[in-house]
């Protein structure tokens, strides 16, 4: 009996055993981005619908994300780059989702995109939508990694891991830009997030992105002057406002060489403005004369 009591013991003891061994840690791995290298924790975060584990998920990345710029960027600039792409990417998925058969057919049919975007992207998250969705599916993808770039970029930066709602870290502007802005009446935060996306929509060449950021009537002036009133009619001229010209201007062009005035702001020598409206910043002119 007491033999056999030892023999119960032991085996609880060793169920215990199995029960208490602490999990296996994973080593962090290692990306290059803009030429420069960060460490990411191989950890899902905690409060992101489940899908592949990290490394997984960032093996979708853009194949030229790692490549550098021939300079050594400063972290403030690889986040930057980052974040357009990001806001690129979500943009796209956005855009793709209202299209989708998720919304289009079945029980979605007819309902706000918003208010079924959970229960969409759940399946997106786990990849069940690849057979029926594969470019959606591949969006989803894509923003997935970059949003989880951006955040193990800004947790390296001691900065908090979520973006800010306006889709870009808060810049440091210095109190003479931040003047110029105030004095015409104008938050320089907000002038700021409308340059960003303005830049990251020509970036894109996607021209219903440069529509979502763009103040109806756009203003387009070659030889003569064109109002463009509408998406349907941005589309026409796709060539014409996604031109390298215009975007080369817009690429070269930075935040604190803008200039700035009662209309809003000018990049390169005028060829294109950002105007103020009613819902913010956002392309008001080209000029292609």
């Amino acid at each position: 009996m007491a033999r056999s009591t030892v023999t119960i013991l032991g085996g609880y003891a060793c169920l215990l055993t199995l029960l208490f061994v602490p999990p296996a840690r994973a080593d962090p791995f290692f990306v290059q981005v803009y030429g420069r290298t960060y460490k990411v924790d191989p950890r899902y975060p905690s409060d992101e619908l489940k899908g592949p584990k990290p490394r997984e998920a960032l093996q979708v990345l853009p194949a030229d994300i790692a490549r550098g710029p021939g300079f050594k960027p400063s972290h403030e600039q690889v986040l930057a780059e980052v974040e357009e792409r990001t806001w690129i990417a979500r943009s796209q998925l956005e855009d793709e989702l209202a299209e989708s058969s998720f919304s289009r057919k079945g029980r979605y049919a007819g309902a706000d995109v918003a208010a079924v975007e959970p229960e969409t992207t759940g399946s997106l998250a786990t990849g069940a939508a690849q057979a029926r969705e594969p470019e959606l599916q591949m969006l989803y993808d894509r923003h997935r990694a970059l949003n989880l770039l951006v955040r193990e970029l800004r947790r390296s930066m001691g900065l908090p891991a979520k973006t800010p709602e306006a889709g870009f870290s808060r810049p440091k502007l210095s109190s003479e830009i931040e003047a110029s802005y105030h004095s015409l009446g104008f938050d320089p935060l907000d002038a700021y997030y409308g340059f960003r996306r303005v830049k990251a929509a020509f970036r894109s060449g996607d021209v219903q992105l440069l529509d979502r950021v763009t103040h109806y009537p756009l203003s387009i002036t070659r030889k003569a002057k064109r109002m463009i009133r509408n998406r349907e009619q941005l589309v026409a001229v796709k060539d014409t406002v996604m031109s390298p010209r215009i975007r080369e201007v817009v690429a070269n062009t930075s935040f604190e060489t803008v200039f700035v005035r009662d209309k809003g702001m000018m990049l390169g020598q005028g060829g294109v403005w950002i105007t103020h409206g009613q819902s913010g910043f956002g392309l008001g002119v080209i000029d292609l004369r």
